[in-house]
């Protein structure tokens, strides 16, 4: 074994796939390029959200459940940083799309037209959790030791998760719901059509859920992505993220984790 505890050679045979998945990104952004997509910068970005950033995440190692546990906050205000940063990029390069589809950033008129689109996606979201819960029943499925480490436990914990929430929600759907269908269109043609291996990846994304959470998640975006189309906004689908978030995180994890001890 070697000092990071990993059979000799398992380390360049990680690097080498790591690799793969470097030169893949960079092929699919040239063929969205090359294709008229998208200028070379905006290929890049969705190409590394589409395909480096999935197998990145897919692959990569994360801390152990105690270490997790011990450093919850500082873990909520990194991915803060992290999805503000990436959220505001992809925001910034969304003004300048391929027919000026721009990504549904307008406020829905009157506000009061929102409610029921609202109404929809959170019912429809708090089902496929407990469908899935209930599934787990059937399988087997168990939660990873990372899903239970991350949810928050004191009161300072719990506020830092709301504006974690707020990021994930708003940023996420800027990303998955806005800018890469909005990129994608013009390939396939419809909203729906280019919100489906958009999905994949966003699911993909959540691989330390394991693979019913991954699969759970890309359902969930299928169904805030039909919110967008439904509406022509991305705000019904934003409000819907960051509020099932809320409600996961912070009402019912008891009752979608099952028992478990809270530290």
């Amino acid at each position: 074994m070697t000092d990071a505890g990993r059979p000799p050679g398992e380390g360049r045979r990680s690097r080498a796939k790591g690799w793969v998945w470097v030169v893949a990104t960079v092929v699919l952004a040239c063929a969205f390029a090359v294709t008229g997509l998208g200028d070379p910068l905006r290929s890049l970005v969705a190409a590394a959200w589409l395909v480096l950033l999935p197998a990145l995440s897919a692959t990569v190692k994360l801390p152990p459940a105690d270490e997790i546990r011990a450093h919850r906050t500082a873990l909520y205000l990194n991915t803060i940083v992290v999805l503000g940063v990436a959220g505001t990029v992809t925001l910034w390069l969304s003004g300048a799309l391929r027919g000026g589809a721009g990504i549904w950033l307008d406020w829905p008129a009157p506000t009061v037209s929102m409610l029921g689109p609202f109404a929809l996606l959170m019912g429809a979201g708090v089902t496929i959790a407990y469908l899935f819960r209930g599934l787990s029943g059937l399988f087997g499925w168990q939660e990873t030791e990372t899903v239970r480490a991350i949810m928050p436990v004191s009161r300072n914990e719990k506020g830092v998760f709301v504006l974690l929430t707020l990021a994930a929600g708003t940023y996420e759907e800027i990303v998955f719901r806005g800018f890469l269908p909005a990129f994608l269109m013009p390939w396939v043609g419809s909203y729906l059509w280019a919100a489906l291996p958009v999905s994949v990846a966003f699911g993909i994304l959540h691989g330390y859920q394991d693979r019913h959470g991954m699969v759970r998640t890309g359902v969930m975006g299928l169904v805030l992505a039909a919110g967008v189309a439904w509406t022509g906004s991305l705000w019904p689908s934003i409000l819907a993220h960051v509020a099932l978030n809320l409600l996961f995180g912070l009402v019912l994890q008891r009752s979608l984790l099952g028992g478990t001890r809270w530290t």
